[in-house]
C-alpha cells in the first residue's frame, strides 16, 4: 500500500471530502465529485521504467551492522579518565550571579560538543569519575538563553561515569542469544536478513512502479477545475492547525515553520503548501475519474482491509486515535486508489530506461 500522504502536512487537518456512508450510492457520489473535474484519457498501456529490485552486499553488510548495533551493551565505566569524544554522565548545579540557576542530577554529554557552553568540556578531559570540579564559563551577549547572556556561570560538577557502548561481533553465539535460538548460526541469520531485505526491496519497487504509472497519467491530464473551493479550504485548514500548534508550543508561526518544515517565511511555505495541495487534488481527480469510467468501487471488506493496513503503516494500534487523523472518506479514497492502481498495472508496459539504453549503445560503439 502506498504510504498515506494526504494528511501528512497537518495531522489534525480535515480533508473536506464530505461524510461517507456505507451505501454504494454515496461512494459513487464521492468519486463523481472529483471525476467531473477532468477527462482522463489514454490510461491503459502506460509505459514505465521498472524500479530496481537488486540488493547489494553493502545492503546485507549494513543489515548485519544494524543487528549488532541493536544488540550493543552499555556499561558505566568508573575507572578510566575522560577523553575527547567520550559520553560522560554528570551531575551539576549552575550558579549565575551567585544564585542557583539550573540543576541536573543525570546529564549526559559528549565531550567536545560543548553542549553546556564553549570551553566547558575541555575542563573534563583527564578527570576520573567520582571527581567533583568547579567550571566557570562565559556566555556571549547574543546567547539564546537571555537569562545568562553576557554573564559568567559557575558549574559545580560531579562526574558520575563514562558511558561506554560495546558493540558485539557477529557470531553464532550472538545470533542464538538475540533471536532466542530461533536462528543458531550467522549463515542462517544472514539468509533471513537477505530474504527480508529482498522482500522490502520488492515492496519498495512495486510502490515506485505504481507511482510512476500514476504520475505519468497525472502529468498528461488536463484539469478543468478543482471541486468547489476544496483546495483553498484545505490550505486554510492546515494553516489554522499550524497556527494552533505554534501557539501550544509557545512560539510564533514563523519559528514553527522553520523548525518543523524548514521554511523561513510564511509566503514561501504557503507557496509550497498550495503546490502540494494541488498535487493531491490532481491525484484524487485522476483516480476518481478512472474509477468512475471503469466502475471501480471497493467493497466494505476492502475498505476495512485498507484501514487496517494504513494503521499498520502508520504504527497506530488504537483505532480511535487513528480516526482523529483519517476520516472514513480518506480511507475510502485510499482503498479506491489501490484498486485503480491494480487495474492500471495490469496493462502497464515495462520499458528500458533511455539513459541505460544510451549508455549501452555508447559502450558498444567504443568496443567496436
Amino acid at each position: 500500500m502506498r504510504r498515506c500522504k494526504i494528511l501528512a502536512l497537518a495531522a489534525a487537518a480535515v480533508f473536506c471530502m464530505g461524510a461517507l456512508t456505507a451505501c454504494e450510492k454515496s461512494n459513487k457520489s464521492i468519486i463523481r465529485r472529483y471525476s467531473k473535474c477532468a477527462d482522463v484519457k489514454d490510461y491503459t498501456g502506460v509505459e514505465y521504467v521498472p524500479a530496481s529490485r537488486e540488493i547489494t552486499q553493502e545492503d546485507i553488510d549494513g543489515a548485519i551492522e544494524s543487528f549488532c548495533n541493536n544488540n550493543a551493551e552499555t556499561i558505566e565505566d568508573k575507572t578510566s579518565s575522560i577523553a575527547d569524544g567520550d559520553k560522560v554522565n554528570i551531575s551539576y548545579v549552575e550558579k549565575v550571579d551567585g544564585a542557583d540557576y539550573n540543576t541536573n542530577e543525570d546529564y549526559t554529554l559528549t565531550v567536545g560538543e560543548d553542549a553546556l557552553g564553549t570551553g566547558f568540556d575541555d575542563n573534563l578531559i583527564g578527570v576520573l569519575p567520582g571527581t567533583s570540579k568547579t567550571i566557570t564559563i562565559s556566555y556571549p551577549d547574543d546567547y539564546a538563553d537571555e537569562g545568562v547572556a553576557g554573564k559568567d556561570a559557575v558549574y559545580e560538577v560531579t562526574v558520575n561515569y563514562i558511558s561506554v557502548t560495546n558493540i558485539p561481533e557477529y557470531t553464532d553465539e550472538l545470533v542464538k542469544k538475540a533471536t532466542n535460538e530461533e536462528y543458531t548460526t550467522t549463515d542462517d541469520y544472514t539468509k533471513y536478513l537477505t530474504d527480508d531485505l529482498q522482500s522490502k526491496k520488492n515492496d519498495s519497487a512495486d510502490e515506485a512502479d505504481r507511482t510512476s504509472v500514476l504520475k505519468a497519467i497525472i502529468d498528461k491530464t488536463v484539469y478543468e477545475k478543482y471541486p468547489e473551493n476544496e483546495a483553498q479550504d484545505y490550505v486554510e485548514s492546515i494553516l489554522n492547525n499550524i497556527q494552533s500548534a505554534s501557539t501550544n508550543y509557545g512560539i510564533d508561526m514563523q519559528t514553527y515553520l522553520m523548525y518543523f518544515y524548514g521554511y523561513t517565511t510564511e509566503p514561501d511555505f504557503l507557496e509550497f503548501l498550495t503546490t502540494t495541495v494541488e498535487a493531491v487534488m490532481k491525484e484524487k481527480i485522476v483516480v476518481c475519474d478512472i474509477a468512475d469510467k471503469e466502475n471501480i468501487i471497493p467493497t466494505d471488506d476492502e475498505i476495512k482491509k485498507c484501514k487496517a493496513e494504513m494503521m499498520e503503516k502508520n504504527q497506530v494500534e488504537d483505532e480511535a486515535e487513528f480516526d482523529k487523523y483519517y476520516t472514513s472518506s480518506d480511507i475510502f479514497f485510499y482503498a479506491t486508489e489501490e484498486k485503480v492502481l491494480d487495474y492500471l498495472m495490469n496493462s502497464a508496459v515495462q520499458v528500458e530506461s533511455t539513459e541505460a539504453a544510451s549508455t549501452e549503445d555508447t559502450s558498444e560503439a567504443v568496443s567496436e
